[in-house]
């Protein structure tokens, strides 16, 4: 393409190319959440390119610029997945480009053939039985946690009282239903309070078998969950002694944000941020209780009572790749495997018992 004053012409330059190939293979034909982290990764290689050399011609972009990018993606300090994730956006789109125009690029696809990042051993954070055991042992008793403190609320037990947002029987629920169906924070937020079958207390209490349908995971996939006794009992004293407090004539998420918070949903519907604190919580509370060394489980995150279900479920039907998949909404036998290793601990304990 021909110069014009030194300025590439529009057609050369980096980001028409990327706005072109978003448009024209991704928008609508990727899931909107993929579309999004293309464009994402695309503009940031962008800038970087530009940043580098003050200008944005695509043909004079060669390998070096992308290994460059790949080591300064790995120098922010970000995962080598993520880094890889990155390089495989960039690749996508230099490869649509060399198929468009074959001699636009200098010396050819500057993508192809560059190596990913070495991933690190693929070892969940599973909880042991006995940091199980203890962790519910807490959430039993997290009315106790919630209670204001100093002398003018702690003279009789009749007199305690609670902190007027916290919701130590929804945070119990949580726990249990995370640990019971490996559910993603995302998932659990989104849940209605129409998909739990029974969803009444009275029927949670009688019922033999709980469950959640219509989960909707990564890729759109939908699951049926099923709940444990423990969740079932949980969500039953939830349901009928902290939600009709919070809940609108707007709420149908089952878990609600106590009425009150400023920064409340007008549903009412909790955040995945907000999953995150109180977890983080409640591993604090439990490690301050239990200072044994063998236990201890802050930082708690919802992934580690996904990971615990999953490894539990891996055990009990002899690591069944299709119940895994089905049970956990995923697709990829590489994360399938994540849940059938187990993490150093517990593959310790096995040697001792020979």
């Amino acid at each position: 393409m021909p110069f014009a004053g030194g300025a590439p012409d529009v057609a050369e330059m980096l980001a028409a190319w990327v706005t072109r190939y978003l448009t024209l293979a991704v928008v609508g034909v990727r899931s909107e959440e993929v579309a999004d982290k293309i464009a994402l990764h695309l503009q940031r290689f962008t800038a970087f390119y530009k940043d580098g050399y003050g200008h944005e011609r695509i043909r004079n972009v060669l390998k070096r610029d992308v290994l460059a990018w790949q080591r300064s993606l790995s120098d922010r300090g970000l995962a080598p997945a993520t880094v890889n994730n990155h390089l495989a956006s960039l690749s996508g789109f230099t490869t649509w480009v060399h198929a468009q125009a074959p001699h636009l690029f200098a010396v050819g696809d500057p993508a192809k053939g560059i190596s990913e990042l070495g991933l690190p051993p693929l070892e969940p954070r599973t909880l042991s039985p006995e940091q199980v055991r203890s962790l519910k042992s807490v959430c039993d008793r997290l009315e106790r946690f919630h209670q204001l403190r100093g002398r003018r609320w702690t003279k009789t037990p009749e007199q305690l009282r609670l902190r007027s947002t916290g919701r130590p029987l929804r945070d119990r629920a949580i726990v249990y239903v995370l640990l019971s169906t490996g559910l993603r924070r995302e998932e659990l937020v989104n849940v209605d309070l129409d998909q739990v079958t029974p969803n009444t207390p009275t029927d949670l209490r009688r019922a033999r078998q709980g469950r959640i349908t219509r989960v909707q995971g990564k890729g759109r996939m939908e699951r049926t969950v099923f709940l444990s006794a423990d969740a079932r009992a949980a969500l039953a004293d939830y349901l009928e002694r902290e939600r009709p407090r919070d809940a609108t004539d707007e709420a149908t998420a089952l878990f609600l944000s106590a009425v009150g918070l400023p920064a409340r949903s007008a549903g009412g519907r909790l955040s995945p941020r907000a999953i995150n604190l109180l977890l983080e919580q409640i591993g604090r509370w439990h490690d301050a209780e239990l200072p044994d060394a063998r236990r201890p489980i802050s930082p708690l995150r919802p992934h580690d009572l996904r990971h615990t279900f999953a490894f539990h479920l891996a055990r009990v039907t002899g690591a069944d790749a299709y119940e895994l998949e089905r049970r956990l909404g995923h697709r990829s036998q590489r994360y399938i495997q994540r849940y059938t290793n187990p993490p150093e601990a517990v593959a310790a304990s096995y040697v001792e018992e020979f």
